[in-house]
């Protein structure tokens, strides 16, 4: 039986990208839009692997990985973190004058805020992080790596 693996993202290619990656490399993909969904597809599927987007709508990704780590039934389950805030956050700074400061500063903040928090809570950090948009074969290197194929 192929391995379930749980993909969630609020962009709708993305969710469509990797699904067919990895449905071409046997693995069975389940989809939800948003945190929320995904809260409920690992209740009613428990899926070997879930991968989670950073940003998205009704629960954020970090949220819900918080929310997955604290729950007995599903923190043994690998989370892979799906985020394209590195490079937006780039690609912003390298617009910007140097004299002026970076406009994504508090951003970044928050993002450092929350997983020092994850720290504190004794929740180190999801098994993998990988930035948008992801290499195919790198992708399913990685996938291999947590859950085997």
């Amino acid at each position: 039986m192929a391995k379930q693996v749980l993909v969630v993202d609020d962009d709708p290619n993305a969710l469509k990208f990797v699904s067919v990656v990895l449905s071409e490399h046997g693995f069975d993909p389940i989809t939800a839009c948003n945190g929320a969904e995904g809260l409920e597809s690992v209740k009613q599927t428990k899926p070997d692997l879930i991968i989670l987007d950073v940003m998205m709508p009704k629960k954020s990704g970090l949220v819900l990985f918080k929310q997955l780590k604290k729950d007995a039934q599903y923190k043994d389950i690998p989370i892979l973190m799906l985020t394209g805030v590195a490079g937006i956050l780039d690609d912003m700074d390298d617009h910007q004058d140097d004299s002026l400061a970076k406009p994504y500063d508090s951003l970044r903040e928050a993002l450092k805020k929350t997983i020092r928090e994850m720290r504190e809570d004794g929740l180190v950090r999801p098994e993998m992080f990988l930035d948008k948009p992801v290499e195919p074969d790198a992708f399913i290197a990685e996938v291999n790596k947590l859950i085997g194929s």
